[in-house]
């Protein structure tokens, strides 16, 4: 067989593995994922299906100033909103809480920078109306990491672009309050009736392993049945004042039943969700789903595929493409081809030159 056509295969078949490489990287790695997820059925008809959301992180244009900067954006907003919306399909939530850091470079943008960002965000997580969503600050876009200073110019932007549509109740027995380790606040509009609801405290950083004025102030006045936070991008669980701290990377689903927890253990309930973003660089993404029955609790971690593996197949497929297009030319061009057509060539000569 002629060398160019054993060429023009070989580039063929290597193009067609490239596209199918492609295919499952892009798309099917997050269809597949979406199997290994757990599912929770309501058991009554009034459950509350709640998806949370830590530490997405998008990044911005001060710190990411690379040739490849804006690639890594695109691919890093482009793999959030596949994850979620394949997070939105599986769970159906009533509730979508945003646990802080929903920027990378909140605090630092400029006006023209931070609106950009916000454009960004909602591309990203676009829901239907009838889902209600609470968004919390995190240090990364308010300011306040390790005392640094928070301007009112950052919380007015961020209470604007993102808590025009937040709730305080939902339904008739579900209160979310909003809980800011950062400046030592919480929202509690509404004390004499805190009693009659299920109360949830969502916070960017972590409160009951914290101490201090904050924890007792939220024991005192909240005295919520469950807490939500981000920040440390793990998977934990905290129960207060036992100090006992379970390191969650199942995936499994937990189950707690809130009152009694609460009225007969006599211990306060937080659960630490992961980071939904490949580029904090752990190896355990994942967005958190829970379901609420009365006050039984469910919750699990929906884990999430690690892009960057997918990243370095592609760099693996690309220096392999690299080296087999050089031993193929090395193969075709090289002298000891020439060499050997002559000496063919002479052999024939010298067969013919023979007399039968």
């Amino acid at each position: 067989m002629p060398i160019r056509y054993v060429y023009r295969w070989i580039t063929r078949t290597f193009l067609l593995l490239t596209l199918l490489l492609c295919c499952y990287n892009e798309i099917l790695v997050y269809h597949f994922n979406r199997s290994s997820w757990q599912e929770i059925n309501c058991r009554f008809e009034n459950c509350t299906r709640m998806l949370l959301i830590a530490d997405p992180q998008l990044l911005g244009l001060t710190y990411e100033k690379t040739i490849l900067s804006g690639l890594a954006r695109y691919d890093s907003d482009r793999y959030l909103k596949s994850t979620f919306q394949q997070a939105l399909k599986f769970t159906q939530p009533h509730i979508i809480c945003f646990l802080g850091d929903l920027l990378d470079e909140g605090n630092v943008a400029s006006p023209q920078e931070f609106q950009s960002y916000i454009q960004r965000f909602r591309n990203i997580y676009q829901t239907e109306k009838e889902i209600k969503v609470v968004h919390v600050p995190g240090d990364n876009d308010i300011g306040g990491e390790n005392g640094e200073f928070i301007s009112n110019l950052n919380i007015h932007r961020f209470e604007e672009a993102f808590t025009q549509r937040d709730i305080f109740d939902y339904e008739s027995n579900l209160r979310f309050f909003k809980i800011n380790r950062m400046m030592l606040d919480f929202t509690n509009p509404d004390k004499t009736h805190n009693h009659q609801k299920l109360r949830i405290g969502l916070s960017h950083a972590p409160i009951l392993i914290g101490g201090g004025p904050l924890l007792r102030s939220v024991i005192n006045e909240l005295d919520p049945h469950i807490i939500f936070s981000g920040h440390w991008h793990e998977s934990r669980i905290f129960l207060y004042p036992s100090t006992k701290v379970i390191n969650f990377y199942d995936k499994a689903v937990k189950s707690f039943n809130l009152k009694d927890l609460k009225e007969k253990q006599h211990n306060y309930l937080e659960i630490m969700v992961p980071t939904s973003s490949y580029r904090m660089g752990k190896v355990n993404i994942g967005i958190g789903y829970a379901v609420l029955d009365n006050y039984d609790l469910r919750y699990t971690v929906l884990w999430l595929p690690n892009r960057f593996v997918y990243l370095f197949i592609y760099v693996f497929w690309l220096l392999f493409a690299i080296c087999m297009s050089l031993v193929f030319r090395m193969m075709t061009r090289c002298p000891f081809r020439k060499i050997s057509k002559f000496n063919q060539s002479q052999y024939q000569r010298i067969s013919d030159a023979i007399p039968d």
